[in-house]
This record gives C-alpha cells, structure tokens and sequence, in this order.
C-alpha cells in the first residue's frame, strides 16, 4: 500500500530529532499513526493529500521550541489538515487558529490559471464549504479540539481584528483566490515570525503564485522585496524518499505537489518595517527573538 511505504520512509528519517526539545522517534511514530488515522478517516473529505500532511505535520514539529507563536490555517474545507496540524500543536504545546468563512470561497474577482497548460481553474462562490460544526466534528474524533480555535468570517474581515500580539509560528494557506491570498498575505505576514515558514496550497496557480514575486505589492504592503516561492508550478516533491528532505527541490523518481513554501526572512532583513498594527518588525518583544535575529 502505496501510503504505509510513505509512512514508514518518513518515520525512518526521524531519529535525528530527537534534540533541542523536538519531539524525538517514538513520539513521531505515535504522532505519525494519529495522523495516518486521521488520513484514513477523512481522505474522501480532504483537499490536500497524505504526503502534504506529514509534510505540513513535520514542519510543525521542527519548529524551534524557543520561537513562540501559533499554529495559523487559512482555508479548512472539512478540516483533514487541520486534524494534522492540531496534532502537531498539541504535541509541541503550540496553538493552532483556523480561519475559515465556513461558507466556502467567496465571489472570484480574477481568474486563476494553471502553470502548466494556462486552462482556467474553476473555482467559483460557495466551493469548499465545509460548516464549522462538520470541522469541529472532525477534530473532535481524528485531531486535537483542545488546541483548536476557530475564527470565522472572510480573511479580510477577521484578520485586522486580531489580537495585535498574536504571533504565527508557522502559517498554511489554502485560500485558493488571489484576492484572499492578497489578504492572507497583507494581514497574516506580518505576524509570521522571522525565520518560519509559511505554505501555500496553490503551488500550479499562476496568479497567486504570482503575488510572491510581485515587487510592487510587496513593497506598497509590505515595504519589503517580493520572497518569492519555492515549488511554485511543481510543488515540493512529495512522493518519494525523505520527507525531512522536502527542501532540495524536484530530483528524478519524485513527483511534485500542490504545496510550495517560503521561509519570511530574519528580523535583520526588514530593518524599519512596521507590521499591519503599526508595530516595529525590529522590534524583539513586539515579534519575539528568532534564530538569527
């Protein structure tokens, strides 16, 4: 079974981890079951495959126990990944805040083109909905409810109202349209911590892909350079080999995905900036001290 081999390949590789306060081997293999099971229990109702999961799952786990922050989805569909992703916060004491409408994707205002063959995707109003007590629901039997919040409305509505010291540790967006992308981006960036990561599902989507390497939306936003987007048109390769490895890019025997990632630069990079609440991206207490700050 094609899925138990990419388990066990994942599981193989993380002796090492077991350092600096990460969860070591048999913790990963008593995590990476729960998340097999959740798989199993939910793959007719997710957006996202198993291989991305454990991805997304081991990335959580990787995070340095000293760099506080949460846990941030935006976009759930049924809540497949969230369950994965909820039992990475449980297991590294990390929270993990969905954002959803949970009345599916709100009007398209652009179109949105694959990479690879430039066809128009469909989306349209109302796809992926998924109500917020199916997602509940889910957690509840296959994730960690416990360190679930749920925060409900468009992105462009909720984020602003945030906390202004809530901080992201790690962020997956599967928000599918550019312009809830844009807002993720606007109002999510800013409270990524530097040195984590942030993934997107949209890896084949010309024009969200796109946004990474806008300099001028970076800039009139963000005051910083564009990042960019690593995987963007083939994703990272997610179907053979080692899963810790995800980072060196398409290599022969390894097909890509749907997920591609950047890591937001270290605080010495965004000299001056101020985050969407007026706050100093400089500033340590206002962003916590990172590797490499």
């Amino acid at each position: 079974m094609t899925q138990v081999r990419l388990l066990v390949n994942w599981l193989m590789g993380l002796a090492w981890f077991a350092v600096s306060g990460r969860p070591g081997f048999f913790a990963r293999l008593r995590l990476g079951s729960r998340a097999f099971r959740a798989y199993l229990g939910l793959r007719k109702q997710s957006a996202s495959s198993f291989t991305e999961q454990l991805i997304l799952l081991n990335s959580v786990l990787n995070l340095d126990p000293a760099v506080p922050g949460d846990i941030a989805e935006f976009g759930c569909y049924k809540g497949a990944a969230s369950a994965i992703l909820s039992i990475g916060a449980e297991a590294t004491g990390r929270r993990l805040v969905v954002f959803d409408s949970f009345e599916g994707l709100p009007e398209p205002s652009e179109a949105v083109h694959g990479i690879a063959d430039k066809k128009a995707i469909g989306y349209r109003k109302g796809m992926y909905a998924g109500r917020q007590e199916e997602v509940r629901s889910n957690l509840e039997r296959f994730g960690s409810i416990n360190s679930t919040i749920f925060v409900k409305g468009f992105f462009s509505e909720t984020l602003p109202l945030r906390p202004a010291g809530e901080r992201y540790a790690l962020i997956f967006e599967d928000a599918d349209l550019v312009s809830s992308v844009r807002d993720v981006l606007r109002y999510a960036w800013p409270r990524l911590n530097s040195g984590c990561p942030f993934f997107s599902h949209e890896a084949h989507d010309l024009e969200v892909c796109g946004i990474f390497f806008d300099r001028d939306f970076w800039e009139a936003n963000m005051s910083c350079p564009a990042p960019g987007l690593v995987g963007s048109g083939f994703g990272v390769p997610a179907t053979i080999g080692n899963f810790n490895d995800f980072r060196i890019g398409p290599v022969p025997g390894r097909t890509g995905s749907y997920l591609a990632y950047v890591f937001k630069p270290v605080v010495a990079d965004y000299v001056g900036v101020t985050d969407q609440t007026g706050a100093d991206q400089t500033n340590g207490v206002n962003l916590s001290p990172v590797r490499g700050a």
